[in-house]
């Protein structure tokens, strides 16, 4: 969720601590979630580590998901501050690529355009929070939803999918051809 204001005020609330351990009971094979304390310090921005990880995406996509995941794991698993330039140049080298790099293309904003336009898009797309899944014909789903809804809706969208592709053809799934 991009928080683009830098506030140095910002601080985990109970309505943050109740996500966070929700989302760790949910499945047996669910992340590791650290639980802070109301009035923890909260990152200040998330501008650093998504500047950051757009410039991983477009410099350096073989390296990209195992930055992403590196990320979830300082922010959730460690309730590190991820807009802090030393955290995001420690994850930027613990996924081999360079801290120096990763700082200079974040103090040049060289990514800020994009980070914005593309928070612009989601919010077109209904997209309110995180995580965001955006599975075709249907809304948005938003937060940390069960694994059995996710599923659901993938389901769904492929049944749909297939059963257009069996219409334009001119045969239904369920009757062969018509």
């Amino acid at each position: 969720m991009l928080l683009p204001d830098d506030r140095a005020d910002r601080t985990f609330r109970d309505y943050h601590r109740g996500h966070r351990q929700a989302a760790a009971t949910q499945d047996d094979d669910a992340p590791r979630f650290q639980i802070p304390e109301a009035g923890d310090p909260y990152p200040r921005s998330s501008l650093p580590a998504l500047e950051g990880a757009t410039w991983v995406r477009e410099a350096h996509p073989d390296r990209f998901r195992v930055f992403a995941m590196a990320l979830f794991e300082a922010f959730f698993g460690g309730n590190e501050d991820i807009s802090d330039l030393a955290v995001l140049g420690r994850v930027a080298e613990q996924c081999e690529m360079s801290a120096a790099a990763l700082s200079e293309v974040i103090r040049e904003q060289r990514y800020r355009g994009r980070v914005l336009a593309e928070h612009q898009e989601a919010l077109g797309l209904g997209i309110r929070g995180i995580p965001a899944v955006v599975v075709p014909g249907r809304p948005p789903i938003v937060g940390a939803a069960p694994y059995f809804d996710l599923r659901g809706a993938v389901e769904a969208a492929l049944q749909a999918a297939a059963d257009a592709r069996g219409s334009a053809a001119g045969t239904s799934p369920e009757r062969g051809t018509r």
